[in-house]
């Protein structure tokens, strides 16, 4: 298969002029009513596998891994097989790739295109986690005592997103380089359900912003996405995201069919 050096195609951003964006969801599948009109922007998305090796968690904020798992192209989230067979696996990806002490896994989420009932695919550059959200959440999973021993050193949040069924060839992931993300183009953003408040970031488009994807994944391959990292040495901390129509993608092969799951990490 003919590798291209990038692909080019339009991703949603938060205009630089909003600073207090809000999104009023009306269901769990992600419609939602907004206080501004996204910006779509046309940027140039790199391919990753070109230079696979190159992209680490703590330098760009996103790996590729290649680990096979034994869990099926599951649609429930309720699933049982997830958390019995999954989430074993996920831990021992976690430990290994990032050498923490803990890992917490606490969530995940299940995507099908054309699925009335489920979560689809977010279409919207974005990181799950902010400043002030991460340890808020480590706080509400933990209680009080156990999170301030967690808090007290060194805890990232990190995702691990997996195609079920594949080659994922509509709607992939596309990842911007921690290295090329400033502060000013992050937006901390209110998510307002009808029984709770969010908030993550959303991002705005700025020229020196680098997009990798990964291609084709297969069912075998999954990337891990740091949404969070307490550690402001040099790391990276905050990694945007966002699935995006791929202009090369065959007419008919419009079904993307993934799934996230969500952990903190804590490190000695």
């Amino acid at each position: 298969m003919t590798q291209y050096p990038f692909t080019t195609a339009k991703i949603s951003f938060v205009p630089a002029g909003i600073r207090a964006p809000a999104a009023t969801y009306h269901s769990d599948t992600g419609e939602a009513t907004r206080n501004y009109e996204p910006e779509m922007r046309e940027v140039q998305i790199v391919n990753g596998r070109l230079q696979e090796d190159r992209y680490t968690l703590d330098q760009n904020g996103f790996e590729l891994v290649h680990q096979p798992t034994q869990l099926g192209p599951v649609t429930e989230d309720a699933d049982p097989t997830i958390k019995s067979v999954y989430y074993p696996e996920v831990t021992e990806i976690l430990k290994q790739k990032t050498g923490a002490r803990d890992v917490l896994i606490f969530d995940h989420t299940i995507r099908i295109t054309g699925n009335a009932n489920g979560r689809h695919p977010v279409q919207s550059a974005h990181n799950d986690y902010t400043e002030t959200s991460a340890p808020k959440r480590v706080k509400d999973l933990l209680g009080a005592q156990e999170a301030q021993r967690w808090l007290s050193t060194r805890v990232a949040q990190v995702n691990l997103w997996r195609p079920l069924v594949g080659p994922v060839t509509a709607l992939p992931l596309a990842l911007l380089d921690a290295q090329t993300l400033e502060p000013v183009d992050l937006r901390p953003s209110a998510l307002i359900f009808k029984d709770r408040t969010g908030q993550i970031y959303h991002v705005s488009h700025s020229s020196g912003q680098r997009w990798t994807y990964f291609p084709n994944m297969s069912t075998q391959e999954a990337i891990l996405i740091k949404g969070y990292d307490s550690d402001t040495s040099g790391r990276a901390r905050f990694t945007p995201h966002t699935a995006f129509v791929d202009p090369s993608t065959p007419d008919g092969l419009d079904m993307r069919h993934s799934i996230e799951v969500r952990a903190f990490l804590r490190f000695d």
